[in-house]
């Protein structure tokens, strides 16, 4: 692959070249209610999301072919693992995520000497949890421990790496930002299972690819990691959802949409649309990358049969 990721140190060395950034977000095998209505789905809060922060968003269907998917990871300028409730073993959402991590991360193993361009990948709460089980080439089972931290709102508990991070250790907002989530309950976590530190620490690939930026701990005192970000590249885990904050209202989760909860999720987006600016793939043409955006799609009204709002269904 031509564009793939370089290292960088701080978000005030990462220049920004694309000003039409586009971001991928891989969709969640449907089942239940969902069954009724495709194959597979994208809650429209990670779109609302990652547009609220100045991209557009293209669909990855699960079930696309290698060949696809790296056809269409040359074109955009980052990926999002979104949360959900598919296996990470045997789903169709593990299997297309393992192949873009392929595509993406292992690649880049390689000359690092030459100028590759970032880029971006994100994992919320389940594509946290599989990055974690790809990265350590263990199974589910083996990486993942049980948690009791669904419907659970807290605030992070910072580790010293998270004041150098890119993520927040050198943006203006950064004090006010890191204020708020120490101090506030504006994290929402919708997890039964987690990454502990032991298992973390335990695993040679985990402890080599990311820093660790927050911990917490669930209702039972279990530990978890909440916030990591890679060493040398721009991925990044969040366990917790950021987007929920702006754009789900279910009353039967406990989300946070204070003022201050809503500047820290503008903020992330904007932070991740960012880094998705320093890599300039784009589409072979106009038609192209129209007929590749969300927008072909019509966001259908969950709110009676799930806790979204609203997802696109493929």
């Amino acid at each position: 692959m031509g564009n793939l990721f370089s290292a960088g140190n701080t978000d005030c060395e990462l220049v920004p070249k694309n000003k039409r950034p586009i971001i991928g977000i891989l969709s969640v095998d449907c089942d239940g209610h969902f069954a009724d209505y495709g194959k597979s789905y994208i809650a429209a809060s990670y779109v609302k999301f990652i547009e609220s922060g100045g991209a557009r968003v293209v669909p990855i269907r699960n079930d696309l072919p290698e060949e696809e998917l790296q056809s269409l990871i040359n074109s955009i300028n980052g990926v999002i693992f979104p949360g959900g409730g598919a296996s990470l073993s045997d789903s169709a959402y593990f299997r297309a995520g393992k192949m873009i991590y392929d595509l993406v991360i292992q690649d880049n193993h390689s000359d690092r000497e030459n100028e590759k361009e970032p880029f971006f990948v994100w994992g919320a709460c389940l594509g946290f949890e599989m990055m974690h089980v790809i990265i350590s080439e263990l199974t589910n089972d083996e990486m993942l421990e049980s948690c009791d931290a669904e419907n659970y709102s807290i605030p992070l508990e910072f580790t010293a790496e998270a004041y150098k991070s890119r993520m927040f250790g050198s943006s203006r907002d950064r004090d006010r930002v890191m204020k708020i989530l120490k101090e506030q309950a504006v994290t929402i976590n919708m997890h039964q299972k987690c990454v502990t530190p032991q298992k973390f620490y335990a695993n040679k690939n985990t402890v080599g690819f990311f820093d660790i930026l927050s911990t917490n701990e669930d209702r039972k005192g279990v530990e978890f990691i909440s916030t990591v970000e890679g060493k040398k590249y721009p991925v990044y885990g969040t366990q917790w959802h950021p987007e929920k904050c702006q754009f789900e209202w279910t009353p039967k989760e406990e989300i946070d949409h204070s003022p201050d909860a809503v500047f820290v999720a503008q903020y992330m987006a904007n932070f991740f649309v960012n880094q998705a600016r320093r890599n300039t793939n784009h589409f072979p043409s106009e038609e192209a990358e129209e007929k590749a955006l969300i927008y072909n799609y019509k966001p259908v009204d969950t709110s009676k049969i799930s806790s979204f709002e609203q997802c696109y269904f493929f």
